[in-house]
């Protein structure tokens, strides 16, 4: 592409978005339109991201109540409906992902696509009852002795275990709903999740390799249980070789995941040694990169893509914002002009 080309790329999306962002707030007044003093300033309100829309609903499938965010593409809606990214822990990464996605879509640089972020309402009061929402969700059984242990999130009999429960959740409830609010292309979904939500990417992969056309998981915490969800591997690796399918995925980990914390960076009532036995046996990023060559190996067919990346100098919480646009360019490149 030339130095005018890009220039004219770059004009395009500054003046799509400029026109998106006019729209979307032309009803508002500003600040300017009608000054006020201070006392009579109005309650501040949460804010929004434009174009999107939130729906909460309470689970037909497990009685749990559920929020989606819906991001709309800045670009227009292509023959036959967008591809769809479904985000995990939507309450924390659904903002990156939407701007993300939105921008480089704009630009040309990746495919347009929906962003669905998908979370839980109980966030708005306490970020913990969230988290202990996703450990539920995410897990396909209940922890090791040792794991649930050490870790107060994971206790009890109802605390972990229902990622079945909670695909169908995502396929016969979340799904409809956003197919009804946007042009969306079948059989072009993408899910993305990490750590538990990695987790639960490859669980569902291995079990149900069909419901997603892409793949994302980063860092996912493929020590769970006693790296029980491996057991489902082979399965899925005589299915690809049969099959041959249409179906691309990406594992990524950050290499400080596997480099225990300095003694004067630990986490509050964890010791060097506990950290270091912990990261130690977690093994973060030989269990990705395991996942990653034995896929990758497997003789799927033309369409059948494995790929994967580990982030220099990253860790388990700073890889999150790293790897977005390695994913978006794995997931989302722009289709190859025909001849």
């Amino acid at each position: 592409m030339g130095k005018n080309d890009g220039m004219a790329r770059l004009r395009l999306a500054a003046g799509a978005v400029t026109g998106a962002l006019a729209m979307a707030g032309a009803s508002g007044a500003t600040a300017a339109d009608s000054p006020a003093s201070p006392a009579a300033a109005p309650k501040p309100a949460l804010a929004t991201i434009i174009m999107s829309e939130q729906i909460d609903f309470t689970s037909a499938i497990n009685g749990h109540t559920y929020r989606i965010q819906i991001a709309k593409p800045f670009a227009p809606a292509p023959k036959g409906g967008y591809p769809t990214l479904y985000v995990l822990d939507g309450d924390g990464y659904f903002g990156t992902w939407s701007s993300a996605v939105r921008m480089r879509g704009i630009s040309q640089e990746i495919e347009p696509a929906v962003v669905v972020g998908v979370g839980y309402p109980d966030g708005d009061n306490s970020l913990m009852v969230a988290m202990s929402r996703r450990n539920y969700d995410l897990t396909q059984s209940p922890p090791d002795a040792e794991t649930a242990a050490s870790a107060p999130g994971f206790k009890g009999k109802d605390a972990t275990a229902d990622a079945d429960t909670f695909f169908r959740v995502l396929e016969e409830e979340i799904k409809p709903r956003v197919a009804r609010a946007i042009a969306v292309a079948p059989g072009r979904d993408i899910l993305f999740g990490h750590s538990l939500g990695g987790l639960f990417v490859l669980h569902t992969l291995y079990k149900h390799p069909d419901a997603f056309h892409t793949w994302l998981a980063l860092s996912p915490s493929v020590w769970w249980d006693d790296r029980s969800v491996l057991k489902d591997e082979p399965a899925f690796v005589d299915w690809v070789k049969k099959t041959h399918p249409e179906l691309k995925l990406f594992v990524a980990v950050g290499r400080l995941e596997q480099v225990p914390p300095t003694a004067d960076a630990l986490p509050p009532g964890y010791t060097l040694e506990k950290m270091t036995a912990m990261v130690n046996r977690s093994a973060m990023v030989d269990n990705a990169q395991g996942v990653v060559t034995r896929l990758s190996a497997i003789d799927g067919g033309p369409g059948f893509h494995v790929d994967g990346k580990v982030f220099e100098g990253k860790t388990h919480i700073s890889v999150a914002w790293e790897s977005v646009n390695t994913f978006l360019d794995f997931a989302l490149p722009l289709p190859k002009p025909s001849r």
